[in-house]
């Protein structure tokens, strides 16, 4: 032992005596961290979460100033963000130099750590932080966790040494570290619960192990208030989560990022509402822990408590949080008191107008302050009023951005726990309650976790070492003096030489304690997502240092030099790789020894070569370890095993960080940029400085809701173009950009709106890891017999068990040789071949992944063609001409009905509409399933209709499925196509059921429709009918007697591909919408020896309608001019032809203006050639008149 001290404390160069070989290596580790930190830092593409916190912080540099958001969390990274853009301008290295440091400073802080976890210790635990996957990760990441990581560090540091020595240094340090972590993130909260339970058990034994002098009787009523409490506190707690209601959402779901710009929280009022047994009993707990105390203080003695080092810890840490849990009394007392918490600058300002709601919040903040103040006066006046300081100043200063945003100190105070009590009943993330059991710490921390376990079991089986106690005027006299006196209090009474020794129970249970209720805290936490991992890594990292390094230290090394350890040591690494070998060839797809086929007998092969090498290496063992103890024997091997694992790590460390970051197979990362954002920028970037020698030029992106679109993170990106804009829906106006990023829920209505003169490139936006661990355990029938090919079998029978659940999915990665294969490969190499392979999945490849949001980039091909490597010659074929250039018009609707009239029209989604010859109206009113028949001056005179599917409602007369099609006949009877129950309807003038026809089918009869839609009657009384799902026109008589039809699926003439709107002219021809082969077909009729036919006779192309969503489904009118005009749903216009088919004018882009449409769906003309038209978005008819 002494020369392994010696070694460590010795100098590395006689001329450097200063310089030992601990500092070295140390120093080494920070090289290390230093360059792992800041290479390639700025390559990545910034993920979704970062683009809010670059975006926002680059605001605050440019002088825009800040506005706490706790969805954003604290302040702390966003200022310090803005200082390095201040200092080194703005760009993505510069935006994670912050974390970077932080990241650094947390390694360099193991340094102080070293008299609890012992030299080698502190060395080994550094080298760890600095391989660690999510330490490394996450200290290249713009997110907080690199400064809780090193708040964390100085938190617990100053815990110890505060127990150790007492004094008001590290009660100072203490504080300066909550500082920090209350300002970086809510995760404080977590922190600070752990913090306090571990002191409050540490000072429980403290003071029940002492003894109680004269107070017996009133210990052992202190002992039983204890147990109640205790006992209070557990049913308050497991009633709660017994009744807890949590919103999770689904996995599909839980792949949508925060939106900053929605409201922050999704906070309803509370209903009001009687007491709950929770707080009934959380009230009885505090009753009993007040009746605890009092008896702790009678018994004990103020002043003995006082002396208590423990309690110091409790006071600063309570007292500092004692008023940020207002909200959670509030929470508590939301329904009782009709108050709901705010958690947002505009919540604050919308309270300040409520005198009952400042009244109920303020007064719990200030009682919160009030009794945190007399606790801390109560306790020390001197310490308390300098650690609040130490607190409350920085906080304030960062939460208001320095007093310049005031709301901002309340939505710290109160909004920040109350954004997350409300998060955590929504559980967003929703990932299952295993995810960092089962997926993340086996995946990237498996190292820190073995070591975690081997330490606890040396830990627990290490007697500590006679620690000194102090009489209590001793102990009085540390907690009272100054630091310097306490130091020299301690040194009198204690050895210096042996700190790691001395404090490892202080130690070893304080790391034990966090390891183990930190993965508990966050996965009980309502939002588990992959970063909350690195605050699990970093104490089992520590103990984990801690372990190898008592290894170290207990190992005689000089003994084991003279046994030629350097070739017993290759010899053991050789062997376990090998019997690794063996292990992954076991389980491989192909097992050895199965046969004579070229992949067999290289499976054979790859078994038998490290079964021979472990042989040979196993006898080199036996002969080299013959003189060793089993001891020496198990410290070698824990060292060669951990240092393989170490291997493995820095491996998978690197390799997520350098290679695959930006690529959906880590699971480190929740949603990942994808390279395609950088690839886009840099095109746009080239374009515009050699089009407008600048970063002028025209660029759109979508931004269009529920999720942003593609403006995070375009929007950081963005940010020095000065010519930008953003858009919602697509309309024409973006032609004028030269450069469009659109957002996949727009792809089918982007180019209907920009016309032809754009040249397309997909990417791929953002994407999340495999999700298939969210499907390990199903429900399944009870009474459902197992199948005999069920994957739990063997060993894994016992959860069969359990009868309401389905395990098949987990139990194949134990049972299933291909799936426990591909599981290796994804644990390995994150190569997801083999898995696809063996569950014949076709969407884990990089082109194919889901989940994944699509993007596309649009580059206007007469900019593109004068910048030749962009793949377009300076002569280009000619551009294809988008036939309703120059035709738009603006024409505003002289005539509208909607809800805000004064005889209001409450229509949902309205199609097809059609005229009365005594001008009156009828519209397909189809989201609400009914009819409507309206005067000129938008009366209801009618209305029928109720909503039947038959599966929830029987389907009756007059019943409806969502109304499409809309026709009234010569005799004024009115026929409805019932579009979802597959049929036609008839009634009278007055809604007065008349007949129905119709069943659901492919066609196979007359009758047998599949989503009829359009609807017109001809002079005759014939009804032509759109049978859309079976691509064809059905003509029946006036009472439903099947005539003709004509149609089939194709593109040749009177071939139809998603036919919808049908209409006839004066002369009898027939117009039908040909949707999806966007044309417009006519027919002619001919009866010849009583038998109807139609004939093609002409088509034109239409330019629009491009997208296949459900409602983009067009209609068609004519006038009798035989001007043919058409809806364009998604193109948000209507479309007027001349009957030769030319495009004469349109009209309309997106909005709800009176000129323009929301979804432009039904459309007819009325008997003095008006054209109304409905709008199925803004839930309107608007009729217009065309100028001469």
């Amino acid at each position: 032992m002494e020369q392994k001290q010696n070694w460590l404390e010795r100098p590395i160069h006689p001329l450097l005596p200063a310089l030992t070989n601990e500092i070295a290596i140390f120093a080494i580790v920070i090289l290390l961290a230093i360059a792992t930190r800041f290479y390639d830092l700025g390559t990545r593409v910034m993920s979704h979460d970062e683009s809010l916190h670059t975006y926002f912080s680059w605001l605050l540099y440019r002088g825009q100033g800040y506005e706490h958001s706790p969805m954003m969390h604290g302040p702390f990274q966003f200022h310090s963000i803005a200082l390095s853009y201040f200092l080194f301008g703005a760009s993505d290295f510069t935006s994670r130099i912050p974390a970077a440091l932080f990241s650094i400073g947390t390694v360099w802080m193991v340094w102080y750590w070293r008299r609890y976890l012992g030299k080698w210790g502190a060395l080994i635990a550094g080298f760890l932080l600095v391989i660690s996957p999510y330490m490394l990760y996450y200290g290249r990441y713009v997110r907080n966790e690199s400064y809780v990581g090193f708040s964390g560090l100085l938190m617990l540091y100053a815990i110890l040494r505060h127990l150790e020595i007492g004094g008001k240094k590290y009660l100072f340090m203490l504080a300066a570290a909550l500082a920090l972590h209350f300002t970086a993130k809510e995760t404080s909260f977590i922190y600070t619960a752990q913090a306090l339970i571990f002191l409050a058990i540490y000072f429980l034994a403290q003071v029940t192990r002492r003894s109680w002098k004269n107070a017996e009787n009133a210990y052992r009523a202190f002992i039983i208030a204890l147990s109640l409490t205790v006992l209070l506190v557990s049913a308050a707690a497991g009633y709660g989560l017994y009744t807890r209601d949590a919103q999770t959402i689904s996995g599909t779901e839980t792949a949508i990022p925060s939106n900053p710009t929605e409201e922050i929280s999704p906070l309803a009022p509370p209903e009001a509402g009687s007491l709950s047994l929770t707080v009934i009993l959380a009230v009885a707990a505090l009753i009993s822990l007040i009746a605890t105390a009092t008896l702790l203080i009678w018994g004990y003695g103020w002043e003995r408590i006082r002396n208590e080092r423990s309690f110091d810890l409790l006071m600063v840490t309570g007292t500092i949080v004692l008023p940020q849990l207002s909200a959670f009394l509030i929470k508590i007392f939301e329904k009782t008191l009709n108050v709901t918490i705010p958690t947002s600058a505009p919540e604050v300002q919308a309270v300040g107008s409520d005198m009952r709601s400042i009244l109920v919040i303020g007064g719990f903040l200030l009682l919160t302050f009030i009794l945190a103040a007399a606790i801390g006066l109560l306790w020390n006046r001197e310490k308390w009023w300098k650690t609040a300081l130490i607190f409350w100043v920085p906080f304030t200063i960062l939460y208001t951005t320095v007093f310049t945003n005031s709301s901002g100190f309340f939505t710290g105070a109160i909004g920040s726990l109350g954004y997350w009590i409300v998060q955590q009943d929504v559980q967003r993330g929703s990932q299952p309650w295993y995810y960092y059991l089962l997926v993340q710490i086996p995946i990237y921390e498996f190292l820190p976790a073995l070591g975690f376990l081997f330490a606890v079991m040396i830990g627990l089986g290490r007697k500590p070492a006679p620690k000194p106690e102090l009489d209590e005027e001793q102990d009085k006299a540390v907690s009272l003096s100054s630091e310097a006196q306490a130091e020299e209090v301690i040194t009198l009474l204690e050895d210096e030489t042996n700190t790691e020794e001395r404090n490892f129970p202080n130690t070893f249970s304080l790391l034990v304690w966090w390891s183990i209720i930190s993965v508990v805290a966050f996965s009980y936490a309502g939002e588990r997502m992959p970063w909350l991992t690195y605050h699990m890594a970093w104490p089992m990292i520590l103990i984990t240092g801690w372990a190898i390094g008592h290894v170290i230290d207990a190992t005689d090394w000089q003994k084991l030099k003279e046994q030629r350890i350097l070739l017993t040591v290759s010899a053991l690494a050789v062997f376990i790789t090998s019997t690794a070998g063996i292990a992954l060839s076991l389980n491989g797809i192909t097992p050895p020894f199965q046969g004579q086929e070229l992949a067999q007998l290289q499976a054979t092969s790859a078994f038998l070569l490290p079964l021979i090498v472990t042989i040979l290496s196993a006898g080199g063992l036996i002969y080299l370890l013959r003189e060793w103890t089993f001891k020496e024997m198990g410290r070698v091997f824990i060292l060669i095993f951990f240092s393989l694992l170490a291997v493995l790590t820095t491996r998978a460390s690197f390799r997520a960080s350098y290679i695959t970051y930006d690529e959906a197979t880590e699971f480190l990362v929740y949603a990942h940029g994808a390279t395609g954002i950088k690839d886009i920028i840099n095109q746009a970037e080239e374009i515009s400085q050699r089009t407008t020698g600048g970063m002028g030029v025209a660029i759109a992106y979508d931004a269009s809701a529920p999720d942003t679109g593609v403006s995070w993170p375009f929007v950081w990106y963005l940010r020095d173009f000065t010519n930008q804009r953003s858009f919602d829906q697509p309309t024409r106006s973006l032609r004028d950009s030269v450069v469009i990023v659109v957002d996949e829920k727009n792809f089918d209505k982007i180019e209907a709106a920009i016309g032809p003169g754009y040249y397309r490139v997909d990417y791929i936006r953002m994407w999340w890891p495999m999700q298939d661990y969210f499907s390990l355990v199903n429900d399944r029938d009870p009474n459902s017999p197992f199948p005999e090919d069920y994957a739990c079998n063997g060993v894994m029978s016992f959860l069969k068990l359990r009868k309401s659940k389905d395990y098949s999915m987990f139990c194949k990665g134990f049972t299933d040789p291909d799936v426990r294969a591909g599981i290796v490969q994804i644990w390995l190499n994150r190569d997801y071949t083999l898995y696809a392979q063996a569950l014949g999945r076709t969407d884990l490849t990089v082109s194919t992944w889901q989940p994944a949001d699509k993007m596309r980039l649009y580059i206007r091909q007469d900019v593109a063609s004068q910048i030749w490597n962009y793949g377009v010659a300076p002569t280009t074929s000619e551009l294809i001409e988008d036939p309703t250039e120059g035709k738009f018009i603006q024409l505003s609707a002289d005539l509208t009905f909607d809800s805000a009239q004064a005889n209001p029209v409450v229509m949902n989604a309205p199609r097809s509409i059609a005229f009365a010859k005594d001008g009156t109206v009828y519209v397909a009113d189809s989201r609400n399933h009914r009819v409507l028949h309206l005067d000129m001056e938008g009366k209801t005179l009618h209305e029928w209709g109720t909503f039947a599917d038959g599966v929830s409602t029987p389907i009756g007369n007059g019943t409806f499925n969502e109304p499409w099609g809309i026709a009234v006949g010569p005799d004024g009877s009115v026929y409805v196509t019932d579009t979802w129950n597959h049929r036609v309807q008839k009634f009278t003038a007055s809604g007065k059921f008349i007949k129905a026809w119709g069943i659901f089918g492919q066609g196979e009869t007359p009758d047998s429709f599949y989503g009829p839609r359009g609807l017109a009657v001809d002079a005759e009384g014939r009804v032509y009918v759109t049978d859309t799902g079976n691509k064809r026109i059905v003509v029946f008589d006036a009472n439903g007697n099947f005539i003709t039809q004509f149609g089939s699926a194709g593109f040749d003439p009177g071939q139809f591909d998603e036919p919808v709107g049908v209409t006839i002219d004066k002369n009898g021809a027939v117009y039908v919408v040909d949707t999806w082969n966007q044309r417009i077909q006519t027919f002619i009729p001919v009866e010849v020896e009583g038998s109807l036919t139609f004939t093609p006779d002409r088509q034109w192309d239409v330019y629009g309608w491009f997208g296949q969503s459900l409602d983009n489904k067009p209609f068609i009118a004519v006038n009798d001019q035989l001007h043919v005009f058409v809806t364009d749903p998604e193109g948000y216009r209507v479309m007027e032809f001349d009957r030769n088919g030319e495009v004469v004018r349109t009209w309309g882009e997106y909005g709800d203006a009176f000129s323009n449409f929301g979804l432009a769906s039904g459309i007819a003309v009325d008997s003095e050639g008006r054209i109304w038209v409905t709008d199925g978005a803004f839930n309107r008819m608007m009729r217009f008149t065309l100028p001469e």
